[in-house]
């Protein structure tokens, strides 16, 4: 036998008794399930998936991470991206006065997976309603393109119309942002502490370019506040393709692309939607506020190692997006499912990071351990090395990275292996089981062969 057909004999059977262990350890985990929580999870609908025995709803976010009572709120300007665009120590070649003399990206590179000139295409094709729709939305401006007309969505011309009570209103509300386009839907309340303390803004007279040469010498500081008092937050998630997030290159920054182009679309249709109803709304994507705080507080998720939210359905591989509205709406409440614990031990994301800027304590912390400008601080989490990333990024020639997304555990379809994974996640040796598997199965990264299968696939 050859070395090759040895390593495959070795592989089938390592899958084998994990296949083993995981189903005698799985059927465990679900006899322990209460018959309360088991029937909970069958009437959940189709946003939590799979059943979780260690899943539990908490009344604020306070209950599921420390905040302190000092926390303030963060200036937009220090965002990652803002600082990209007046900050030297971190503006990235693809930004800026940069971006028209590299071309913007990398040439495509013939016969190097993941970048050639079909999967170019394919990045731009994936953005292209972005750059039309949110021109300045790389900047995180806000009142811009389709989130831009703040002094209409502010002032509804039609009368409201009186729901019966909150829960048909939210049922209504949660069901047409779902049919209008959003993967995942949740209420959370308006938390001003998640509304940037100042936005960062810019001449209105340079609206209409859709060049990538934002000129940030016309940008400005201007205070958070709303022309009106929002009540509920309606935050959305979208999917970004599965196949195209485990290629390299142009193929995976289409995924995100396409994402960031489906945001402003369906967050305008939102808040067009509750404007014809008489209600005050107001679309926003990453300009605005933090949406990952306030994407828990709407019960969509939890708060990673590598500073993304981990959705039950579709791990990190999400965008978000958000209204604002004065429609009073039941609240959805934050979830944990073993997120936390699972990142204590798992660390896939760190060693899939070619910058080193995700964190390797075994323990968040409550303060900001990497010093950096652009970390939220306040709050017991892991801290993110967000200059690292931004100058990754220009190395990848602004197509993106997303090697943490690729690599976590939680990134995966829904297939039964993995369900029966991530009923384990609350359980030390279930941790341990998910983060092997990806690697048995031939999960948990990006890989050439992936560019390939992404072209490949049937339709």
């Amino acid at each position: 036998m050859d070395n090759s057909s040895e390593r495959n004999d070795q592989r089938g059977r390592s899958r084998r008794e994990f296949i083993k262990l995981l189903t005698a350890a799985g059927a465990g985990a679900l006899v322990g399930g209460s018959g309360k929580d088991a029937a909970a999870a069958s009437s959940g609908g189709s946003q939590t998936r799979p059943f979780s025995p260690f899943r539990k709803e908490h009344e604020t976010i306070d209950d599921m991470y420390e905040i302190s009572k000092d926390y303030k709120r963060m200036n937009q300007k220090y965002t990652i991206f803002n600082r990209g665009f007046w900050d030297e120590r971190v503006r990235p070649n693809f930004l800026g006065n940069g971006a028209k003399k590299s071309g913007v990206i990398p040439f495509p590179q013939e016969g190097t997976p993941g970048y050639s000139k079909v999967d170019w295409a394919l990045h731009w094709a994936g953005w292209a309603g972005h750059r039309a729709g949110t021109p300045l939305m790389g900047a995180g401006v806000r009142n811009t393109g389709n989130y831009d007309d703040w002094d209409r969505h502010a002032n509804p011309k039609f009368d409201r119309y009186q729901f019966q009570d909150k829960a048909e209103a939210t049922k209504k509300v949660k069901r047409a942002a779902n049919f209008l386009g959003a993967d995942l839907v949740g209420i959370a309340p308006y938390d001003e502490r998640w509304t940037y303390s100042k936005w960062f803004d810019i001449d209105p007279s340079v609206e209409d370019d859709k060049s990538l040469e934002i000129p940030w010498d016309k940008m400005s500081e201007a205070e958070g506040v709303f022309p009106f008092q929002p009540r509920s937050v309606i935050c959305m998630a979208f999917e970004m393709d599965y196949d195209a997030m485990k290629a390299p290159g142009f193929i995976s920054g289409a995924a995100a692309g396409l994402g960031y182009s489906i945001m402003p679309e369906v967050s305008l249709k939102v808040a067009e939607f509750l404007n014809l109803l008489g209600y005050k709304s107001i679309p926003t994507g990453n300009d605005t506020g933090l949406s990952i705080p306030i994407a828990i507080q709407a019960g969509l998720g939890e708060l990673s190692r590598m500073g993304l939210l981990i959705t039950e359905k579709y791990g990190p591989r999400v965008r978000l997006a958000k209204v604002y509205t004065d429609l009073e709406l039941e609240f959805d409440k934050p979830v944990s499912f073993g997120v936390l614990e699972f990142c204590k031990r798992c660390k896939k994301c760190t060693e899939a990071c070619p910058s080193n800027a995700i964190s390797v304590d075994d323990e968040p912390s409550a303060t900001n351990t990497t010093g950096s400008l652009s970390s939220s601080e306040g709050v017991k989490k892991w801290y993110h090395h967000g200059e690292r990333c931004m100058l990754q990024w220009d190395r990848n020639g602004g197509t993106g990275c997303s090697f943490c997304i690729s690599a976590c555990p939680y990134n995966k379809l829904d297939t039964w292996i993995h369900d029966t994974a991530k009923l384990l996640v609350g359980l030390p040796v279930g941790r341990d089981i998910a983060r092997q598997l990806d690697d048995a199965f031939g999960y948990g990264g990006k890989t050439a062969a992936s560019a390939k299968a992404f072209w490949d696939k049937k339709i």
